[in-house]
């Protein structure tokens, strides 16, 4: 059950963070809440009882302390009330309002207080998988704790933690799991973060270095094929795009190696700025890859390549799911130099991959793809130029300090013509809208996508996409081709479900956010996204950016619960803000830039680091502090000895490439 939350060892286990902790220890008298606070209370169930509500059926279980009462009240989950009884000592949190002539606190966090000791009043909560609760997973990660804490190394250098005001590794570790209050579950979580933060920017700051210094590149000196691919195009370049080409030019002449980042919303021309670079490579006498996360945007980005670069140079395609002819066939012509531009999947990181001369290679939505995988590339071959490309928002602040190794450019413009995806938040009351907009949508022969936050029903009370599925088939889009696809499918069943909808084989794809990067359907005119709330600003305009491809006016309708008024101010910023960037920094000053690291952008760790709550000043000190050891580290042929603990777990996380640089 352990591994389902990719917990194999006992390291995983105590570096399975909680996401929050439910705090008891404050507890507020009844009679003295007020309306819209967030509170605990404490007290004797005095009711339980089921009534019908405007949203179907609510358990409003009455809780009194003897100065007054409180209703918990959860809607359309009546069978929580087995877990009630009247005379019951309990705990709950959440936020009260005054409603029906009582208090109410929807949906609330409770614990059974004869279940807790005063020390269990900071209560720790952990995602769960089927067969494993959290109170199951924190009493097993305590366990580990009592046994193996002693093991705990400490590995950021004790200068760094004096000035920092952290706490040791082994105290973050009881800290974070154990916490005596939330203050030291703060501390805990500031210190496990730091030091994730700072072995991110060691390791990105080190590679710049060794890879800038240690491996450089000849300068670029021709770039008439590249030139001549401009000159054919249809259309004309944005103002971003210009700019941009301009700026990679600089760093292929420059005579160093080129490692940047091209950010861009998705459909604002980052595919031919990436071919622009490719032939420029061809042009000067190397060899180009295009390294794409999954097979069918691979072979998508085949099918453009070979349409731009068309009489201009030799294209091939890579990936594990070629017969073992075509794909000794392609490894004898790549290593024969007769493939000038090789368009693939993981397959081209393989050790068996050998170049002729590779001279240029472009990722796509970098955040698929670790460190290690791009240090594969860089030290396998002959420092070939980088480019990586994302089309994930991420304020230019932020993408310094995260993309530690890159330099920055950034397409901040929509090609001409290019119509604005019509939005609309819509209550869950309404949702009946939405698909009328879908099966006009179908009438008139376009395609839509059906977005939601699970892959099958849990207990949130949020629909899931196999639920929608099955609904949409015999209700709303009755008669309509639908196909399902999520993360839980076989690669190649999901592969499958992808391509038919870019065939046009379904008319309508029901999905979880693995669309989130995905295919070019310019077809596509539409997308509801279920439980909207569930998602971050800078996801659902991500998803948003799947339809709107093509000249046809889209729209998109996230439909929202209703039952947080702040949730749906949140989503309502959506229906005027178009631009990515702006979401992005939105999302940055509500939720903090720990969100932009839940994306596993770059092979960070297997924790999940926005559990951890990171902050910006987290990300500043890390970087201030990772600098100066880099140095150290570049300086004579030992590293210092301080700095072992930390290139350990450096070495652990992103294997031995870091080094391969020093020793060349």
């Amino acid at each position: 059950m352990f591994a389902s939350l990719g917990v194999n060892t006992v390291q995983d286990l105590l570096d399975f963070f909680p996401f929050r902790i439910d705090d008891f220890s404050r507890v507020q008298r009844l009679r003295n809440l007020e309306p819209g606070e967030k509170v605990t209370i404490a007290g004797k169930v005095i009711s339980v009882a089921v009534i019908p509500s405007i949203r179907g059926r609510a358990l409003r279980v009455g809780v009194s302390d003897g100065t007054g009462i409180c209703y918990l009240v959860w809607y359309n989950m009546p069978y929580l009330s087995k877990q009630f009884y009247r005379g019951q000592q309990l705990v709950a949190s959440g936020k009260v309002e005054w409603r029906r002539h009582s208090w109410e606190m929807a949906h609330p966090r409770w614990e059974e207080t004869a279940q807790l000791s005063p020390r269990d009043l900071i209560v720790p909560v952990y995602h769960t998988t089927a067969g494993l609760n959290s109170s199951t997973i924190a009493r097993i990660v305590r366990e580990a704790l009592s046994s193996y804490a002693h093991l705990i190394d400490e590995c950021i250098p004790a200068a760094i933690t004096r000035r920092q005001g952290l706490l040791s590794q082994k105290q973050a570790y009881i800290g974070i799991h154990c916490p005596s209050s939330a203050e030291m579950w703060e501390k805990a979580r500031r210190t496990l973060a730091f030091r994730e933060v700072l072995l991110l920017q060691f390791a990105l700051l080190l590679m710049k270095s060794q890879i800038e210094t240690v491996k450089p590149a000849a300068p670029y000196t021709r770039f008439d094929l590249p030139q001549a691919f401009l000159d054919a195009l249809p259309f004309r370049l944005t103002n971003a795009q210009e700019r941009t080409i301009h700026e990679i030019r600089d760093d292929l002449c420059s005579g160093r190696t080129m490692n940047r980042l091209l950010q861009g919303d998705v459909g604002s021309g980052k595919t031919v700025v990436a071919v622009w670079s490719l032939l420029a490579a061809v042009a000067n006498g190397y060899q180009g890859a295009l390294l794409a996360p999954t097979e069918v945007l691979a072979r998508q980005h085949l099918q453009t390549v070979g349409e731009f670069a068309r009489d201009m140079a030799r294209v091939g395609f890579l990936s594990g799911s070629q017969s073992a002819n075509d794909k000794r066939m392609t490894l004898r012509q790549l290593a024969e130099g007769s493939i000038d531009i090789l368009v693939g999947t993981h397959a081209m990181l393989e050790p068996d991959v050998d170049w002729a001369r590779l001279g240029m290679v472009v990722t796509d939505e970098q955040h698929r793809f670790g460190v290690r995988q791009r240090l594969r590339l860089s030290y396998d071959s002959d420092a070939p130029h980088m480019l990586v490309m994302s089309a994930t928002p991420i304020p230019r602040s932020l993408a310094i300090t995260l993309f530690g190794d890159l330099d920055l450019s950034v397409i901040d413009e929509l090609p001409h013509g290019r119509k604005l995806v019509r939005t609309q938040v819509i209550e869950e009351r309404l949702r009946h809208l939405a698909y009328e907009r879908v099966r006009q949508e179908l009438a008139m022969g376009n395609q839509a996508y059906v977005v939601c936050p699970l892959i099958r029903e849990g207990k949130s009370g949020r629909r899931s996409a196999q639920e929608v599925f099955e609904e949409l088939k015999t209700g709303y889009l009755r008669g309509a081709r639908i196909g399902l696809a999520h993360g839980d499918m076989p690669r190649d069943k999901l592969a499958e479900q992808m391509q038919d909808f870019v065939e046009g084989k379904t008319q309508v794809l029901v999905a979880t956010t693995v669309i989130e990067v995905g295919v070019d359907v310019k077809n596509a005119t539409c997308m509801v996204i279920e439980g909207a709330e569930s998602f971050g600003l800078a996801t659902l305009h991500q998803l948003r950016g799947r339809v709107g491809r093509g000249e046809k006016q889209s729209y998109c309708f996230m439909i929202s619960s209703g039952e947080s008024g702040e949730s749906a101010a949140r989503l309502k910023a959506l229906e005027k803000l178009h631009d990515g960037f702006s979401v992005a920094e939105l999302d940055l000053l509500e939720r903090g830039p720990g969100q932009f690291f839940g994306l596993k952008q770059h092979g960070v760790s297997e924790i999940n680091i926005q559990d951890l709550g990171v902050t910006e000043d987290i990300l500043y000190a890390a970087r201030h502090e990772a600098k100066p050891l880099v140095e150290a580290f570049e300086q004579g042929d030992r590293p210092p000895l301080q700095l072992s603990p930390l290139l350990s777990k450096v070495n652990a996380r992103f294997g031995n490439l870091l080094m391969h640089a020093r020793s060349r």
